[in-house]
């Protein structure tokens, strides 16, 4: 098991990782500690892989072309129509 901690998100593709959480923070307020919200799950999950392509140098295209190369077919595996 491997985990890396980055803020890379062609790392997380490029390595097809298993398991992907994603860290949000909030500003803090007159020194206060910020707010950190956690959302977790794999790249098959779409509000996952919407919030990865939202961070990913080059975005949903660079996602697709990373798709297309592992012949990845989402609609088949979320089992969407098309």
């Amino acid at each position: 098991q491997v985990i890396i901690v980055t803020h890379n998100a062609n790392l997380v593709v490029n390595t097809d990782a298993d398991q992907v959480i994603i860290a949000t923070a909030t500003p803090s307020i007159d020194g206060t500690l910020p707010h950190i919200k956690y959302q977790s799950g794999s790249l098959e999950n779409p509000n996952i892989r919407t919030t990865v392509c939202g961070i990913l140098e080059g975005g949903e295209r660079a996602f697709l072309e990373r798709e297309r190369r592992y012949r990845l077919q989402w609609k088949h595996i979320l089992g969407e129509a098309g």
